[in-house]
């Protein structure tokens, strides 16, 4: 009987120092599975779509070199969901730039009665040329977004990428009171997706309380790792 393949993930890093925190796609224990990250030379934070797209010949060439060693490759920038066609084309494993290619998944599951609020950092980031690259457009899918760019505490976090013990209840208290605002603006939302990477990072604090599901990164890498390998059942 031959051993059970393990899923291993594959994770395109940007250059410079990225939190090494739970939930983040750089954090030790985010994910409970094999994974390997992979520095793209030369990347570093892009601002807008278009400094993503010009990293495109970067990020093409890393996701070759990944995909000999990993099952799933993805990425630790929710902006290179707009590279998510061409990187997909270019390697022979499937690609997750960005929670954001779940969103058709999510709008069947909750009904065309309902949309979808998206959680992003810079609420000017993300629109159509984001949907459209993961697949989707707002045109036939109806979603609103709300971002936590001005929260003073995720600008610390987003500056130093750590987060202390004060620091994590702000981080959770301003996501929180962006979630709530937008509940509270569009009652009709039935679940959130975080497009941003590091939201993860205090989401586990605030899920319970949050009358709609919250999917984001790790949930969607979750299931394309499932794909190879379920995890193990028998919780009562």
């Amino acid at each position: 009987m031959s051993a059970r393949h393990e899923p291993t993930l594959g994770i395109l890093m940007l250059e410079g120092k990225m939190a090494n925190v739970s939930g983040c796609m750089a954090g030790d224990d985010t994910f409970p599975y094999r994974t390997v990250r992979h520095v793209v030379a030369g990347a570093r934070t892009p601002r807008t779509p278009d400094d993503a797209i010009a990293m495109l010949p970067l990020y093409e060439e890393a996701a070759k070199q990944l995909s000999e060693g990993v099952d799933v490759i993805t990425a630790n920038c929710g902006l290179i969901a707009l590279l998510q066609q061409e990187l997909a084309e270019a390697v022979d494993v499937p690609v997750v730039t960005s929670s954001l290619v779940s969103v058709p998944t999510v709008a069947r599951l909750i009904g065309p009665q309902r949309r979808i609020g998206i959680l992003t950092f810079f609420r000017d980031a993300v629109g159509e040329r984001n949907y459209v690259a993961s697949g989707w457009s707002s045109a036939t899918i109806p979603v609103s977004v709300a971002g936590v760019d001005g929260s003073e505490a995720w600008l610390e976090f987003l500056e130093t990428k750590e987060v202390g013990t004060e620091l994590r209840r702000r981080l959770g208290a301003d996501l929180r009171g962006a979630i709530d605002a937008l509940l509270e603006q569009e009652p009709a939302i039935g679940a959130l997706v975080s497009e941003c990477t590091m939201l993860p990072a205090v989401l586990d604090d605030i899920r319970e309380d949050v009358p709609v599901p919250i999917f984001d990164l790790p949930t969607t890498l979750d299931w394309a790792l499932s794909g190879y390998r379920r995890a193990a059942g028998g919780h009562n």
